[in-house]
């Protein structure tokens, strides 16, 4: 497991408890609406158990729903436990959002540091370089140097 791997899958928890106070679903559900948050690749027996580890420490109850078509499914709901936990996690984020922003900001103005010429050297890897080999800074990098 490559470390973005390990950081995404750090969040899993305070995502899910985002996914269940939107609204209750059942695991496979849940899941897929984890592709919105760039974890379409969440292996789901992980998912389950982060669920039944959010079960027994209160954070979520869940119920068997009966279905017309299929077999009947577990269905998660987030609890009050759970809906301060995640509260929590908001201040957690929140304070780690800022850190990073920083970072972000510091970043896109260091002169050549190894690996990245500097902003306003026109090489390679410069802001809106298209030459073969070399990716175009990220949009949001750009913006950030305004």
């Amino acid at each position: 497991m490559t470390g973005h791997e390990v950081e995404r899958r750090a969040l899993l928890t305070p995502v899910l408890l985002l996914l269940l106070a939107e609204r209750q679903g059942h695991g496979y559900e849940l899941v897929q609406r984890l592709g919105a948050f760039g974890c379409a690749e969440a292996d789901p027996a992980h998912v389950y158990r982060l669920l039944r580890g959010m079960e027994s420490s209160g954070e979520v109850t869940s119920h068997w729903h009966a279905s017309e078509s299929g077999p009947a499914r577990r269905v998660y709901a987030i609890t009050q436990q759970g809906a301060m936990n995640l509260a929590l996690w908001f201040v957690r984020l929140g304070d780690l959002h800022g850190t990073l922003h920083l970072f972000l900001e510091r970043y896109v103005q260091l002169d050549g540091v190894a690996g990245r010429p500097g902003r306003d050297r026109g090489g390679p890897g410069a802001a809106g370089a298209d030459s073969p080999g070399h990716e175009r800074t990220p949009d949001h990098m750009r913006r950030m140097r305004k």
